[in-house]
């Protein structure tokens, strides 16, 4: 059922995520195209089309369920993915809400009048019986990066010499991303000794994780993240090393951000442990401002909020404190159901928080219920 827009796939061992990227590669394709030339048709204006084999209408029915739409081009017509709508979307040169609200055929109309003054070519990504990416054609906004390679690559970098143990393997349409765990004592070690330098101690055992996360069809760069956990506290380190698919950078940048990733730990210790010298008055509100401003919504802030409350209490502390009060919404997101994709944009999002103006949201007032 690779073919399901909302199909994803968890993976338990590094072999069979690799497996995995190399089948689907294996049947996918690129596709160049004018993007002036591109035409998109809502299914029950393409009957004809619709009168197909076996395998075809099941893609179809998924399709319909889903997008509803088409995408015609110079070199057939196919199946547009739920992923690629967003890209397209992009070539088109069109963006707002109101796009998600309007019926599919009208979104079609739209399309087609924009795509009819669209610049350049277009670079699709066809997988699974359907176009998953419509990206820009021109290298300097979009470059293909092979993922098996990539993956590949970010293996044997984090075998090699280290004591590194798969944690877990994840894909969709939208990205693929394994984790590790590095069990090294000198990573460990560093953080302990960077709360000591502080006037801290860690609250219990110190673990640390390494994700690589990309995607073919312009959800993701090739992204390297590290993040730790503190007893039983989930810490995020920074945002991550990443390279975009632009300017026809590749696998060789990629492996280079691998090669440095343990002094990058370092420097992201270091941006850490400088949240323990920002005095926090007020860190309920703190916390309460900085969600708010940086949209994580009410739900989330007001359980991450309480936890903050049972666990550090009411009372002064420092920005390291509201920022380990912070990276708990995780938890509590992927506790109502959030997907790995959506998690990934979490930390990224609490990631910029690190470098947070702390002192604007350390305010007395009434938000922190």
């Amino acid at each position: 059922m690779y073919y399901q827009d909302d199909f994803s796939k968890a993976f338990q061992n590094e072999m069979s995520f690799h497996e995995y990227l190399a089948e689907t590669d294996g049947r996918a394709q690129w596709i160049r195209v004018p993007a002036k030339s591109l035409y998109v048709l809502p299914m029950a204006e393409a009957a004809g089309f619709l009168e197909t084999e076996e395998e075809k209408r099941q893609i179809l029915a998924d399709t319909r369920k889903h997008t509803g739409l088409l995408l015609q081009t110079k070199k057939g017509v196919y199946p547009l993915g739920t992923t690629a709508i967003g890209t397209l979307k992009d070539r088109a040169r069109i963006k707002g809400t109101a796009l998600l609200e309007i019926k599919t055929p009208v979104l079609a109309g739209i399309l087609n009048e924009c795509l009819k003054v669209a610049k350049g070519n277009a670079l699709l990504r066809f997988s699974e019986g359907k176009i998953r990416g419509t990206l820009s054609g021109d290298e300097a906004d979009y470059a293909i990066i092979s993922m098996p390679e990539l993956f590949m690559i970010a293996s044997a970098y984090i075998h090699a010499g280290q004591n590194a143990r798969f944690v877990s393997g994840y894909a969709d349409h939208s990205m693929a991303q394994v984790t590790w765990q590095l069990c090294s004592r000198e990573l460990a070690e560093a953080y302990g000794e960077l709360m000591e330098e502080h006037g801290k101690k860690p609250f219990g055992e110190i673990q640390i994780f390494v994700r690589v996360t990309s995607s073919d069809v312009g959800a993701s760069g090739a992204n390297i993240f590290i993040s730790m956990l503190d007893g039983g506290c989930r810490i995020i380190l920074g945002e991550a090393l990443r390279i975009k698919h632009q300017y026809k950078r590749g696998l060789e940048e990629f492996a280079g951000n691998m090669e440095s990733l343990f002094q990058y730990y370092r420097q992201k210790l270091k941006n850490v442990g400088r949240l323990c010298d920002i005095p926090v008055s007020y860190p309920v509100n703190t916390l309460a401002e900085l969600m708010k401003s940086q949209g994580f919504g009410k739900k989330l802030a007001a359980e991450t909020v309480e936890r903050f409350k049972t666990v550090f209490g009411e009372g002064p502390c420092s920005a390291y404190e509201v920022y380990c009060g912070l990276c708990e919404s995780v938890f509590f997101a992927k506790k109502n159901g959030s997907g790995t994709a959506s998690l990934v944009k979490l930390e990224e999002k609490i990631a910029r928080c690190l470098s947070a103006r702390w002192h604007d949201y350390d305010i007395p007032g009434g938000n922190a219920g």
